[in-house]
Protein backbone atom coordinates (compact mmCIF):
# COMPACT_ATOMS: atom_id res chain seq x y z
CA UNK A 1 0.00 0.00 0.00
CA UNK A 2 1.63 3.49 -0.27
CA UNK A 3 1.97 5.88 1.87
CA UNK A 4 -0.79 8.71 2.36
CA UNK A 5 1.92 11.05 1.07
CA UNK A 6 1.69 9.77 -2.33
CA UNK A 7 -1.68 10.16 -3.30
CA UNK A 8 -1.18 13.96 -2.62
CA UNK A 9 -1.61 16.26 -5.67
CA UNK A 10 1.28 18.67 -5.94
CA UNK A 11 -0.69 21.72 -4.38
CA UNK A 12 -1.78 19.37 -1.60
CA UNK A 13 1.92 18.54 -1.24
CA UNK A 14 3.18 22.25 -1.40
CA UNK A 15 0.64 23.09 1.21
CA UNK A 16 1.61 20.26 3.76
CA UNK A 17 5.70 21.28 3.01
CA UNK A 18 4.22 24.95 4.15
CA UNK A 19 2.92 23.61 7.06
CA UNK A 20 5.84 21.45 8.08
CA UNK A 21 8.01 24.70 7.65
CA UNK A 22 5.77 26.89 9.97
CA UNK A 23 6.04 24.39 12.80
CA UNK A 24 9.42 24.73 13.09
CA UNK A 25 9.99 20.97 14.66
CA UNK A 26 6.97 21.29 16.73
CA UNK A 27 4.02 18.90 16.80
CA UNK A 28 1.99 21.64 14.91
CA UNK A 29 2.07 25.42 14.07
CA UNK A 30 0.14 27.45 15.82
CA UNK A 31 -2.60 29.64 14.05
CA UNK A 32 -0.41 32.55 14.18
CA UNK A 33 2.54 30.90 12.07
CA UNK A 34 0.58 31.10 9.09
CA UNK A 35 -0.69 34.06 7.52
CA UNK A 36 -3.31 34.76 4.86
CA UNK A 37 -0.45 35.66 2.34
CA UNK A 38 1.25 32.33 2.87
CA UNK A 39 -2.67 30.69 1.99
CA UNK A 40 -2.71 32.99 -1.52
CA UNK A 41 -2.20 30.12 -3.70
CA UNK A 42 -5.07 28.17 -2.39
CA UNK A 43 -7.78 30.72 -2.04
CA UNK A 44 -10.92 29.32 -2.61
CA UNK A 45 -10.40 25.70 -1.71
CA UNK A 46 -9.86 26.30 1.82
CA UNK A 47 -11.84 26.09 4.92
CA UNK A 48 -11.09 26.73 8.00
CA UNK A 49 -12.42 25.35 11.19
CA UNK A 50 -12.23 25.26 14.89
CA UNK A 51 -13.29 22.09 16.90
CA UNK A 52 -15.88 22.46 19.78
CA UNK A 53 -15.54 20.85 22.72
CA UNK A 54 -12.66 18.85 21.66
CA UNK A 55 -14.29 17.39 18.90
CA UNK A 56 -17.77 17.28 19.60
CA UNK A 57 -18.71 19.55 16.31
CA UNK A 58 -16.41 22.17 14.32
CA UNK A 59 -16.89 25.60 13.52
CA UNK A 60 -16.43 27.17 10.11
CA UNK A 61 -14.79 30.10 10.97
CA UNK A 62 -13.84 30.52 6.60
CA UNK A 63 -16.24 28.64 4.37
CA UNK A 64 -14.91 28.31 1.12
CA UNK A 65 -17.24 28.75 -2.12
CA UNK A 66 -15.22 27.91 -4.87
CA UNK A 67 -16.00 24.18 -5.20
CA UNK A 68 -19.01 22.33 -5.47
CA UNK A 69 -19.24 21.96 -1.56
CA UNK A 70 -19.31 25.76 -1.21
CA UNK A 71 -22.01 26.22 -3.69
CA UNK A 72 -24.88 24.92 -1.64
CA UNK A 73 -24.86 27.55 0.96
CA UNK A 74 -22.35 29.50 2.74
CA UNK A 75 -21.32 27.66 6.43
CA UNK A 76 -19.10 30.36 7.23
CA UNK A 77 -19.62 30.93 11.27
CA UNK A 78 -21.68 27.93 11.55
CA UNK A 79 -21.09 24.36 12.36
CA UNK A 80 -20.26 21.05 10.45
CA UNK A 81 -23.86 19.47 12.36
CA UNK A 82 -25.48 22.14 10.28
CA UNK A 83 -25.52 20.64 7.25
CA UNK A 84 -27.90 18.20 8.33
CA UNK A 85 -27.08 15.51 5.37
CA UNK A 86 -25.05 12.36 5.23
CA UNK A 87 -21.92 14.55 4.75
CA UNK A 88 -21.96 15.34 8.40
CA UNK A 89 -20.67 12.00 9.52
CA UNK A 90 -17.85 11.22 6.92
CA UNK A 91 -16.96 15.35 7.84
CA UNK A 92 -17.14 14.29 11.72
CA UNK A 93 -14.86 11.59 11.07
CA UNK A 94 -12.34 13.18 9.28
CA UNK A 95 -11.95 15.97 11.16
CA UNK A 96 -11.95 14.29 14.64
CA UNK A 97 -9.10 12.24 13.31
CA UNK A 98 -6.93 15.55 12.92
CA UNK A 99 -7.97 16.35 16.68
CA UNK A 100 -7.15 12.86 18.09
CA UNK A 101 -3.86 12.40 15.95
CA UNK A 102 -2.48 16.39 16.12
CA UNK A 103 -1.08 15.02 12.81
CA UNK A 104 -2.05 16.32 9.07
CA UNK A 105 -4.70 13.25 7.60
CA UNK A 106 -5.91 12.84 4.27
CA UNK A 107 -9.18 11.23 2.74
CA UNK A 108 -10.67 11.10 -0.55
CA UNK A 109 -14.39 10.40 -0.80
CA UNK A 110 -17.37 10.54 -3.28
CA UNK A 111 -20.45 12.78 -2.03
CA UNK A 112 -24.15 14.13 -3.38
CA UNK A 113 -24.55 17.73 -3.92
CA UNK A 114 -27.72 18.37 -4.77
CA UNK A 115 -28.24 15.71 -8.03
CA UNK A 116 -25.06 14.33 -8.85
CA UNK A 117 -21.82 12.84 -6.97
CA UNK A 118 -18.98 14.94 -6.77
CA UNK A 119 -14.89 13.13 -5.25
CA UNK A 120 -13.07 15.80 -3.36
CA UNK A 121 -9.52 14.72 -1.56
CA UNK A 122 -9.18 17.10 1.51
CA UNK A 123 -6.08 17.47 3.09
CA UNK A 124 -6.35 18.69 7.02
CA UNK A 125 -3.94 20.44 8.89
CA UNK A 126 -4.03 20.83 12.51
CA UNK A 127 -3.06 23.92 14.03
CA UNK A 128 -2.76 24.72 18.01
CA UNK A 129 -0.43 24.04 20.33
CA UNK A 130 2.05 21.11 21.38
CA UNK A 131 -1.11 18.98 22.55
CA UNK A 132 -4.59 20.59 21.57
CA UNK A 133 -5.73 21.18 18.32
CA UNK A 134 -7.49 24.76 18.03
CA UNK A 135 -8.01 24.68 14.56
CA UNK A 136 -8.32 23.24 11.21
CA UNK A 137 -7.25 24.18 7.99
CA UNK A 138 -9.01 22.06 5.66
CA UNK A 139 -8.16 21.84 1.38
CA UNK A 140 -10.34 20.59 -1.23
CA UNK A 141 -9.16 19.49 -4.16
CA UNK A 142 -11.48 18.15 -7.09
CA UNK A 143 -10.75 14.53 -8.28
CA UNK A 144 -10.26 14.35 -12.04
CA UNK A 145 -10.25 11.34 -14.02
CA UNK A 146 -9.80 7.83 -13.24
CA UNK A 147 -11.38 7.63 -9.31
CA UNK A 148 -9.85 4.93 -7.00
CA UNK A 149 -11.49 3.13 -4.18
CA UNK A 150 -12.42 5.56 -1.50
CA UNK A 151 -9.81 6.65 0.91
CA UNK A 152 -10.97 6.92 5.07
CA UNK A 153 -9.06 9.47 7.04
CA UNK A 154 -5.30 8.63 6.96
CA UNK A 155 -2.58 10.39 9.03
CA UNK A 156 0.27 11.60 6.26
CA UNK A 157 3.41 11.78 7.61
CA UNK A 158 5.12 14.94 6.42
Amino acid sequence: MPSAKEWLTESELTLLQLWDKRRAGRTMPERSDITPEDLFPWLGYLHLLAPIDGGRDFRYVIFTTRTLVGRDRDMTGKFVSDWGDERVVHAMRLYRAVVDHARPVYNSTPERHEDDWVVHSRLCLPLGTEDTVTHIISMLTPVKGDYRDPIHPTVVDP
